[in-house]
């Protein structure tokens, strides 16, 4: 059995990406299931980030652009912990 869950690039877990005492035989399709939710959750994050920088100016903009390319869905980790 295993808890897996969904981590953005920050580290913290996405909401609702964790999935509870998962089968042996089941490890592979939640994980799937998890990569699907990080790339709705990627879009939200860009979108939340570059919302802002277009009300920021100069180098403040610049760093919330910055920001928002980060969130990739390579760059989110499923994290797969055996349980008991």
């Amino acid at each position: 059995m295993y808890e897996i869950r969904l981590t953005d690039p920050n580290g913290y877990t996405v909401p609702t990406a964790v999935r509870y005492r998962v089968a042996d035989d089941q490890r592979e399709a939640t994980e799937k299931e998890l990569r699907g939710l990080a790339t709705e959750d990627a879009e939200q994050q860009r979108a939340v980030l570059l919302n802002n920088a277009d009300g920021l100016t100069g180098i403040n903009a610049e760093n919330a652009r910055a920001a928002a390319s980060q969130f990739r869905i390579t760059n989110y980790k499923i994290q797969a912990t055996p349980v008991g």
